[in-house]
């Protein structure tokens, strides 16, 4: 019964890596977006390029911001 307990607990230290590594992978896309946008890429370029919502874009440029204690990058981005 102990392989299945160590089993199970691996499989479970697993997910707990999968999510920390997509999270690393969000918060790394959100930075390249705010540095895109800081050069005067617009958001609607990055979403048409990227085939994502203009939302969508926003939210991973905000988590970036908010993980790294960043302030929005200027007012309103269009």
């Amino acid at each position: 019964m102990g392989d299945v307990v160590a089993a199970r607990e691996a499989y479970e230290a697993a997910q707990k890596e999968a999510l920390r590594i997509v999270e690393r992978a969000r918060h790394e896309l959100g930075r390249v977006i705010r540095e895109a946008r800081a050069q005067g890429i617009s958001q609607e370029e990055i979403r048409r390029e990227l085939k994502l919502t203009r939302e969508q874009v926003r939210r991973f440029q905000r988590e970036y911001e908010k993980a790294n204690d960043l302030s929005p990058l200027g007012g309103r981005q269009a």
